[in-house]
């Protein structure tokens, strides 16, 4: 892209790529127009103008903006450039499917900026995203919900035929999986087709197939193992091609601005995380970096990430991550678990070798006590023919219910490469509940 508007905010380098006073873009995506073959940004201002903008990044200019009809809604939040042709639609190669601010999803004729053909449905209330299905012979639609606490992901036919309905309250931007390579060893997918944001305090990112089936999420919930604290998460999307699950997905999050890679078990690997309370009244903290509200994140065609926050002078930023600090990154290893009768290992493993300092904060939130024991290898490989051979004990303790133990390992020498945890009860036959919060620098 032309932009060469650089900054670096405590480490946070970033490009801009599009801003604007007047302008409250919330979501972005770098295309190829099918029309022209030029790179553009294609954006949606659901507060600002109401309006899709299509800008030529290499001329630095706005070469088209169209306004969205209605006047209820604060809409368009997404805007998608069709590079194909859908007859079933009368739609062309750069027509934009979006939300209109009347309650419907519509496909608007790059040209006439009229409407081309529209989506209503008769519990929808705050309609956010629309996608194509991979055939291309129906659609993927998000409704956000409102006062009525309503909200879902559907799959709908071109024809308004309900396939699927998955209920989600705060349902918001959807980004698709694009499958594997031919050989299907590589892939980015972890079996399904689309990610989906839920924007929600302790809300999730949910990948889901074709058929309507929840394949994995983030956070698994209460109960669980390997969760991170996503706070009202607006998009997401997954990178690379990867064997082993070895991918990572991006989330942006509104709550207070922040960016985080996630990876298969849930466990953020780089980004600049923000806290978050409702204490006294729900309160979003910008971060240290800049970042205010982290309204999208999506991937450029030169394979970087760039990201959408609202901030600036009555305005949005559209920027290219440069350079990400190493900064602290918090996540859950149990969420209020109960050992059970046999106790629990905590695996898989905590990588530690690329970290120099970790911090374990154990909460006993049941009423009988919980019996802890912290291993550590000094072995990068572990395999199966030795794997219980490799630990050694570095911790243990006793933690009666409602008490808190906190556990620092310093990593700077690279002494370690994983770390283990194990937790029993500590009465046989009583339950209790633990949870264990991991920090990483």
């Amino acid at each position: 892209m032309a932009s060469t508007n650089v900054m670096d905010v405590a480490g946070f380098k970033f490009r801009i790529l599009f801003y604007k006073h007047g302008y409250t873009p919330h979501y972005a995506e770098h295309v190829i127009d099918p029309r022209d073959n030029r790179e553009k940004l294609v954006m949606a201002d659901p507060h600002g103008t109401f309006s899709i903008i299509v800008y030529d990044t290499t001329k630095g200019i706005i070469e088209d903006e169209i306004k969205v009809s209605g006047g209820l809604i604060p809409n368009p939040h997404t805007a998608h450039m069709l590079m194909n042709r859908v007859p079933e639609i009368n739609a062309e190669p750069g027509d934009i499917l979006c939300s209109d601010r009347a309650g419907r999803w519509v496909l608007i004729d790059r040209d006439s900026h009229r409407i081309k053909w529209n989506l209503a449905l008769d519990d929808s209330e705050w309609p956010h995203d629309i996608v194509l299905s991979s055939d291309g012979k129906s659609v993927i639609v998000t409704d956000y919900g409102v006062g009525g606490y309503g909200g879902f992901v559907r799959k709908v036919t071109l024809n308004s035929k309900t396939l699927w309905n998955i209920p989600m309250f705060g349902a918001a931007k959807i980004s698709r999986i694009f499958g594997s390579t031919a050989s299907g060893i590589h892939t980015n997918s972890f079996g399904g087709n689309y990610v989906v944001a839920q924007n929600g305090v302790l809300s999730g990112i949910y990948e889901i197939d074709e058929d309507g089936s929840i394949v994995w999420q983030c956070p698994k919930g209460i109960g669980s193992t390997n969760n991170s604290w996503l706070f009202k998460p607006h998009s997401a999307f997954r990178v690379g091609l990867a064997e082993a699950s070895g991918n990572l997905t991006v989330v942006g999050f509104e709550a207070g601005g922040g960016i985080v890679a996630i990876d298969y078990f849930c466990r953020p690997r780089w980004g600049i995380m923000s806290t978050y309370t409702v204490y006294p009244i729900p309160y979003y903290r910008p971060s240290r970096y800049g970042l205010m509200e982290t309204t999208h994140v999506f991937p450029t065609l030169s394979g970087t990430i760039a990201a959408v926050d609202w901030r600036g002078y009555a305005g949005s930023m559209i920027i290219e991550l440069l350079e990400i600090p190493k900064a602290p990154l918090s996540w859950v290893l149990s969420w209020d678990l109960d050992p059970g009768p046999e106790g629990i290992w905590l695996d898989p493993p905590i990588e530690v070798l690329d970290f120099d300092s970790i911090t374990l904060t154990l909460i006993n939130v049941g009423d009988s006590s919980i019996k802890w024991k912290l291993y550590a290898s000094t072995q990068p490989l572990l395999t199966e023919e030795d794997f219980n051979n490799l630990w050694h004990s570095v911790s243990a303790g006793l933690l009666d219910g409602g008490d808190v133990a906190l556990i620092e390992v310093d990593n700077r020498v690279k002494r370690y490469a994983f770390l283990r945890l194990r937790v029993d009860r500590g009465v046989e036959g009583v339950p209790s509940k633990v949870r264990a919060i991991i920090t990483w620098c």
